[in-house]
C-alpha cells in the first residue's frame, strides 16, 4: 500500500467512527463546478447565482415553514441498555467481560491527588486506571460474531460468505440531494471531532513489520488479497472501473500486543474520553512538541492581519498533501491529532478556533493570576476548555444527536444548578466497538458534497468540492477564508442523516488530482464492523429493546416495506443482516436524527462518557472539581460564544447547530453572553 492507502486506513477508514470523509447529476448532492481564477478565495469555484443567496430571517414576521424532525416530542422515550429493566435488554454483557480486555495492558502508577487529566487518559479511574487510556482496547457491550470466534469475520448462517459490501453499498447507499431542514454544517462537523477526539485506530501490519499492501500503488486490486486485509471484491456490475481496489488493511487488535482474549478487541490510538485529544493530544511527546513552555501557551503561526493559525508541520510529506499530490513542498498543519486534522479545510478550522481559544485562555489567566506559571497556567486553560467543550456536547449536540426526551430520561442533560454527584467508578468509559464501528459511522451521511465560504451578510461567495480538498487545507489561511470557512458551517444546510450519502466520499474518497474516482468510503464503514465482530442487526434490536425478528417482515417496526424488500434480495436471511446497514435504514425516532438501535448505543456512549469520567466537569468532591461559582460560569458556554471569541465574525445565531431562522435569528456577536473569568482569580 503506498502513502494514500495509508492515510485512507489511519485517517478516516479507522481513524474516527465519524471522520467526516447516486446517480442522477440533476439531484446529487454533488454539485458540477469549475475553477475560477477570479474568486476571492483561492482555489474556490465560482461565486453562485441569485438563488443560491442564504436567506436569514431578521424579524419575527419571517415564517418557518418546515417541520423540523428534532422538534418533535418523544412521548415514550426508550432507556439506554445499562439502564434497561435487565428483562428488556438481551445480549448486554456483565462488566467483567466488558472489560476483558485490561489484563492486556500496564497499569500506570497514579496520584490520587492530581487535579489535572493525564494527557494520555491513564488514572482517569483510580481503580480501573487503564480505563480511557490511550493505546488500550475497545470495550465490547455486545458479544461479538466471529466466524472462528476469535477474528476472522462472520459468515452467512447458511455457512456461505455475507453479501458483498460494495454491492450492498450500490444498492441502498446511493447519492441524493437532501439537505437537512434546519442543522447546520456545524452539527456535522462538531460530530466529526468527537469521533476523531474519542477514537483512533490503527493498521495490521506484514509479518516483518512493514505496512501490509491491501492495493497496488495504482489503486487497482492485487490478483490475490492478503490474508490481513478487508475482503472487499470488486463486484461484476459494479459502476465503476473494474479492476478498483476498495479494500484496506484491518485494525490493529489484542492478538497483535501478544495479548490472546478471545475474541480479539481493536486498539485504540487515543484517549476514550471528551479532552480535547485532537487539540492537545494523547501522548506526552505530541503535548510537548506543541507547547510553547511559555505562559502555558500553545504553539502557533500568525497569518493574516496577526490571527493565530496552528502551526506547520516540517513532515507535509508523510502528513498530508504530498500523499495525494505528491509534492514534496506540502504545506500541512500539525495539532494533537496531527494525521487527521488535514483531512479538509473545515477540520482545521475548528481546530484553530480551539487552539485560539487556549491561547486567549491563558492570557486572561495570566492577567488574573500573575503568580502563575507556565504549567499551572497550561493546566488551567486545558481544564477550562475541555469544561466548556464538555458543557456544548451535553447541553447542544447530544440532544440534536438522540432527541431532547431521550437524553432527559437517560441522564445526558447537563444539571442546571449545583453539582452532579453520580460519578461512577464502576462504568467503563472506553470507546466502545459497536459505537465506532458502526452507529455513529452513519452520520457519514450528514457530509455535503459541497462546502460554502460565506461572507458577513450570510452570501455565499464561493464553494470548493470535498475531494479537490482532501489534505489541501492552506486554503483556510490565505485570506479572510477562515471566518468565511466558519459562516459556512454556520450558515450551510448539513445534509439529511438517511440512507443517502454524497458520491465526494463515496466514490471519490481521497481521489488524487487528474484521477476519475476514488475510495467508498461506505463500503469501507460496513466491511469496518465486520472486521471490529459487530454482530448482526437482530442482536441489536435485541439488546436495545426491541423484539428478536424472526423473518424479514418482521422488521416493519422500524424500517419500511421497501428498503425492507431491498434487504431481503441482498441477505440469505434476517439474522445475516449487517447492523451498519440496517441501522442506517431505520426510521429516526422522535425528536433524534437516529432510528431506535443507533440511538441506544450513541446514547450508552455518550452516558459512559459522562458518568464514567471522573474528571467530567459538572462533578463535585473530586480533586479535579471546578468550584460552584466556576462551574456557573462554564454553564454560559455556547458554541455560538466560543466561534466569536476565536473569529472576526461580527453576528451569529445562539444556537450554532441550526441556521439562521425566523426562531434563530441572527444577534450581534456582542450580546452573547461570556465567561466571567475572575472567578478562577485566586486570592
Amino acid at each position: 500500500m503506498d502513502m494514500v492507502g495509508i492515510l485512507l486506513f489511519a485517517v478516516l477508514v479507522l481513524g474516527g467512527s465519524h471522520a467526516f470523509f447516486g446517480q442522477d447529476a440533476g439531484n446529487a448532492r454533488n454539485e458540477s463546478a469549475h475553477v475560477s481564477p477570479g474568486t476571492r478565495c483561492i482555489h474556490a469555484v465560482n461565486p453562485p447565482k441569485k438563488n443560491h443567496e442564504v436567506h436569514v430571517p431578521s424579524t419575527q414576521n419571517d415564517v418557518v415553514t418546515t417541520t423540523n424532525i428534532d422538534e418533535r416530542v418523544d412521548p415514550n422515550p426508550s432507556k439506554i441498555p445499562s439502564l434497561m429493566d435487565p428483562s428488556s435488554s438481551i445480549g448486554l454483557l456483565p462488566p467483567s467481560t466488558i472489560d476483558l480486555a485490561d489484563q492486556c495492558f500496564p497499569v500506570p502508577r497514579c496520584d490520587s491527588a492530581a487535579r489535572f487529566r493525564t494527557i494520555d487518559g491513564g488514572c482517569n479511574n483510580l481503580r480501573f486506571p487503564v480505563w480511557g487510556r490511550t493505546n488500550t482496547a475497545h470495550t465490547r457491550i455486545v458479544q461479538a460474531h466471529y466466524s472462528d470466534g476469535t477474528d476472522r469475520p462472520r459468515r452467512s448462517t447458511s455457512g456461505h460468505e455475507l453479501p458483498n459490501s460494495r454491492h450492498i453499498r450500490t444498492t441502498l447507499f446511493r447519492d441524493l440531494d437532501r439537505p437537512a431542514p434546519k442543522h447546520s454544517l456545524y452539527a456535522m462537523q462538531f460530530g466529526q471531532i468527537i469521533a476523531h477526539d474519542t477514537e483512533f485506530a490503527l493498521p495490521k501490519t506484514s509479518n516483518n513489520g512493514s505496512k501490509l499492501e491491501c492495493c497496488r500503488p495504482d489503486g487497482t486490486s492485487l490478483q490475490t488479497l492478503p490474508k490481513n486485509c478487508l475482503p472487499i471484491k470488486t463486484p461484476n456490475d459494479d459502476p465503476g472501473s473494474k479492476n478498483r481496489c476498495f479494500t484496506a488493511p484491518r485494525t490493529l487488535d489484542t492478538a497483535d500486543r501478544g495479548c490472546n482474549i478471545k475474541p480479539v478487541r481493536q486498539i485504540i490510538a487515543v484517549t476514550s474520553f471528551l479532552d480535547a485529544s485532537f487539540v492537545y493530544g494523547s501522548d506526552e511527546n505530541t503535548a510537548n512538541s506543541l507547547r510553547t513552555f511559555s505562559n502555558g501557551k500553545l504553539r502557533k503561526q500568525v497569518g493574516p492581519n496577526g490571527k493565530s493559525f496552528l502551526p506547520n508541520t516540517k513532515k507535509g510529506a508523510r502528513t498530508c498533501t504530498a500523499a495525494i499530490t505528491r509534492n514534496d513542498n506540502a504545506v500541512c498543519f500539525t495539532s494533537g491529532d496531527p494525521l487527521r486534522v488535514n483531512i479538509h479545510p473545515d477540520q482545521v478550522v475548528q481546530t484553530i478556533s480551539l487552539l485560539r481559544l487556549h491561547n486567549f485562555l491563558c492570557d486572561e489567566f495570566k492577567k488574573i493570576n500573575p503568580s502563575w506559571n507556565d504549567e499551572r497556567l497550561y493546566q488551567e486553560a486545558r481544564r477550562l476548555l475541555i469544561g466548556m467543550y464538555q458543557h456544548i456536547i451535553y447541553n447542544e449536540f447530544v440532544p440534536l444527536l438522540v432527541g431532547k426526551d431521550y437524553a432527559r430520561v437517560n441522564n445526558l442533560l447537563p444539571s442546571s444548578k449545583g453539582f452532579n454527584n453520580n460519578y461512577d467508578q464502576f462504568l467503563n468509559p472506553t470507546t466502545i466497538t459497536s459505537f465506532t464501528a458502526a452507529a455513529y459511522r452513519s452520520l457519514h451521511s450528514y457530509i455535503p458534497g459541497f462546502f460554502d465560504l460565506v461572507n458577513e451578510a450570510r452570501k455565499v461567495t464561493s464553494k470548493i468540492r470535498l475531494s479537490d480538498f482532501y489534505f489541501k487545507t492552506d486554503i483556510v489561511q490565505q485570506k479572510d477564508n477562515y471566518d468565511s470557512f466558519l459562516r459556512g458551517l454556520l450558515t450551510q444546510h448539513s445534509q439529511e442523516q438517511d440512507q443517502f450519502f454524497t458520491k465526494e466520499v463515496s466514490e471519490f474518497l481521497f481521489r488524487i488530482p487528474n484521477k476519475t474516482d476514488g475510495l467508498d468510503l461506505v463500503t469501507l464503514d460496513l466491511e469496518r464492523g465486520r472486521d471490529f465482530g459487530e454482530p448482526p442487526y437482530n442482536k441489536f434490536r435485541q439488546l436495545c429493546g426491541l423484539k428478536e425478528a424472526m423473518s424479514f417482515n418482521d422488521l416493519i417496526d422500524q424500517i419500511n416495506k421497501k428498503n425492507i424488500d431491498a434487504l431481503a434480495k441482498l441477505y440469505e436471511h434476517v439474522n445475516d443482516i449487517d447492523y451498519y446497514a440496517a441501522g442506517i435504514l431505520e426510521k429516526p425516532k422522535p425528536g433524534s436524527i437516529l432510528g431506535h438501535t443507533f440511538q441506544c448505543i450513541v446514547g450508552e456512549m455518550f452516558f459512559r462518557w459522562k458518568f464514567g469520567d471522573r474528571f467530567f466537569y459538572e462533578f463535585g468532591g473530586q480533586p479535579g472539581s471546578f468550584r460552584l461559582d466556576q462551574l456557573n460560569e462554564i454553564r454560559k458556554t455556547t458554541l455560538a460564544l466560543i466561534v466569536c471569541m476565536t473569529s472576526d465574525i461580527q453576528s451569529i445565531q445562539r444556537n450554532a447547530f441550526d441556521v439562521p431562522s425566523a426562531r434563530n435569528p441572527l444577534v450581534s456577536c456582542d450580546s452573547i453572553q461570556r465567561l466571567n473569568l475572575n472567578a478562577w482569580r485566586e486570592v
